[in-house]
Formats: structure tokens, C-alpha cells, sequence
């Protein structure tokens, strides 16, 4: 089993760099994260199109948002790259991803983090076997709560003993033991992988424990995903899966049908089908819930949820029984 290519823990002075692959951001929604950034004793470096507008979304055109990826992965200052926002546009980004340039992450790594959208970034770098963080964007960071920051911030400048247990939200679904490499991603930026060069399970032949999340899409359309990933040509390397948030999950177009079926048990049943792997819900990562994402870009919940970030390409170890569940990292997150 080869494993996954580390970035080092960070250090006082290290840089961070902040890019926009899609959306476009105002410099208000991540004035709260540059400070955080720096707090923790960082620097932070800017791309050069963050705050550029094209339409009424994008952060530059597609070519300038390539750009501010290639100069944060060549710069040799900056140690994280550092989404700000996602966005639907981020897979014309990809074209970055050369093989120069992976073969430059690959022997000096650097932390990528993000979440929705940006997963289809976490998943090239998967295909290739680099680490990465399944964690909150920088425009939202200040949003979560104080366990959400320091669980990161530990992560960063630390990478040994990290385990969820008894602390954290979890459901079991189906019992059991499982241990493989973590991939956690957004559901649509995982299927959106999926038949291209940088889909995440064609690549490699270990174990994987999977972690999902998604937000507004139908019922329909999460059953269509789920058994998509189920009849993969490589499903048999999944031995785990761990549900994160799933906010607003509804039903258009078979309204009767979606009432009588939840989300939880439309993903359960199908993984019975398949059956032999443990299953289970960790609602401390994903989308915000409906409220507070809307509040999410004034940087301000009635009540602040957790965002556990999750290292893409750890070894861990996935123990659910009736009551409680956990999830163990086998190996140190940085190199």
C-alpha cells in the first residue's frame, strides 16, 4: 500500500495562500479569516484575481483563476492554498492540474483546503495521491464554532493522535469495522470525477473509508448519485461510509414518494443492497444547515455549528456499533 504524499506541519511565519477557483468573493467575507490566518502566527498571500468579477459570479475568467493556482503551487513561500468560496465553475480550473505541476505537489506537497464545489480540486489531488483537507472555506471559517478553528489550526501545526469519538454527532445506520484511506468529498464534485483522469477510485487499490455531503439537490437525483457510486467499477474499495450534512434534500418532480422516504434511509437501503460495509452519519461537516447558510456570507449563526475538517489519504479506522461510533487515525496527518 504507497501512501498518500504529506505536506509538513506548518510553523510560525509560513504562508498561506487564498484563491477563489470559482465564485467571486468580496474582500469583507474574508477580512474575519485573514485575521484568524494571522493570529495563528501565518502570513497570508493574496491571488492576484480574488477579488476580480466576470458576469456576476466568477472570480476572474477561467484562465486567471488557473493562474492564481499555479503561482500559489509554484510559489515556494506559500505552504496551504486556501480556497475562499466554492462555485460550479470550479472544474475550469482543472486544466491547472498538469503533469508538471502534480509531479511538483507530489514531491513537495502542499495543503489544499476547501469544501462543496472546491472538492472536485480534493479529488484530483486524490487521483494522485496527495493529501488534502476536506474543511471549511475561508469566507465562512469565523461562521463555525471555536471547535471547528481549533481542530484545523491543531491539524495544521500538529498531525498526530487526531480521533472522533464520543464528542462528536453521530447515527448509526449499520454497525461495524472498516479501515482504508479517507476520501471525503461533496456528492455532485465526486460524481463529477467520476470516467475523467482524475476520478479518485479508479486510482490506486487500498482500502477506502468514504465521507459525503450535499445540499439542495432532489431526492431523486441523490438516489441516481448514490447508485452511481455503488455500481462503480472500483465500489469494491470502499469498506466504509460515513454521511456528513445534508441540507435541503427535497422532491420536485415524485412529491409523494419523496414525503415518505428521508435521505438517511434512501442511502441505508441501497447500501444494505450492496451490503458487508458499516454505514454511518457524522453531522460535523458538510453544508450549514438551511438558516444558517444564508447567514453564512454575514458571518453569523443564531447558532454555530462544527465543521471537523478531514484529511483526504490518512489511514483511519472506522469502529460504529449500536450506540457510538469512531473514527481513529492510524498515521500522522502531516508528513
Amino acid at each position: 500500500m504507497k501512501s498518500f504524499s504529506k505536506p509538513k506541519k506548518l510553523k510560525k511565519g509560513d504562508t498561506i495562500g487564498i484563491i477563489a477557483p470559482s465564485d467571486a468573493i468580496e474582500k469583507a467575507y474574508i477580512k474575519q479569516g485573514v485575521a484568524l490566518i494571522e493570529s495563528w502566527g501565518l502570513k497570508t498571500k493574496l491571488g492576484k484575481h480574488l477579488f476580480s468579477y466576470v458576469g456576476d459570479f466568477a472570480a476572474g475568467t477561467a484562465s486567471e483563476r488557473r493562474e492564481d493556482i499555479t503561482r500559489m503551487i509554484e510559489d515556494p513561500d506559500v505552504k496551504v492554498i486556501w480556497s475562499a468560496i466554492g462555485g460550479y465553475a470550479a472544474t475550469e480550473v482543472l486544466p491547472a492540474f498538469t503533469p508538471e505541476i502534480i509531479k511538483k505537489l507530489q514531491s513537495k506537497p502542499k495543503w489544499f483546503i476547501g469544501y462543496s464545489d472546491v472538492c472536485v480540486l480534493l479529488n484530483v489531488l486524490a487521483s494522485s495521491r496527495i493529501a488534502s483537507i476536506h474543511g471549511p472555506n475561508l469566507s465562512g471559517i469565523m461562521t463555525w464554532d471555536e471547535k471547528s478553528r481549533r481542530w484545523l489550526k491543531n491539524m495544521l501545526f500538529d498531525g498526530d493522535n487526531f480521533e472522533i469519538g464520543s464528542e462528536a454527532n453521530w447515527k448509526i445506520l449499520i454497525s461495524g469495522e472498516a479501515q482504508g484511506q479517507l476520501l471525503t468529498s461533496n456528492l455532485d464534485a465526486l460524481i463529477t470525477t467520476f470516467g475523467t483522469k482524475y476520478d479518485p477510485l479508479m486510482h490506486g487499490t487500498s482500502d477506502v473509508i468514504l465521507g459525503i455531503e450535499e445540499w439542495w439537490i432532489d431526492k431523486s437525483t441523490l438516489q441516481r448519485q448514490v447508485d452511481t457510486i455503488l455500481n462503480h467499477k472500483k465500489s469494491d474499495r470502499i469498506k466504509g461510509l460515513i454521511l456528513g450534512r445534508f441540507v435541503g434534500i427535497g422532491e420536485q418532480s415524485y412529491p409523494e414518494w419523496g414525503k415518505k422516504v428521508t435521505s438517511h434511509a434512501l442511502i441505508e437501503g441501497r447500501v444494505r443492497v450492496k451490503g458487508g460495509i458499516p454505514l454511518v452519519v457524522l453531522s460535523d461537516f458538510g453544508h450549514p444547515s438551511e438558516k444558517g447558510w444564508f447567514e453564512e456570507k454575514f458571518s453569523v449563526f443564531s447558532k454555530p455549528e462544527s465543521f471537523l475538517s478531514l484529511p483526504n489519504g490518512i489511514q483511519v479506522k472506522l469502529s460504529a456499533d449500536s450506540s457510538s461510533a469512531t473514527l481513529k487515525f492510524l498515521e500522522k496527518i502531516t508528513a
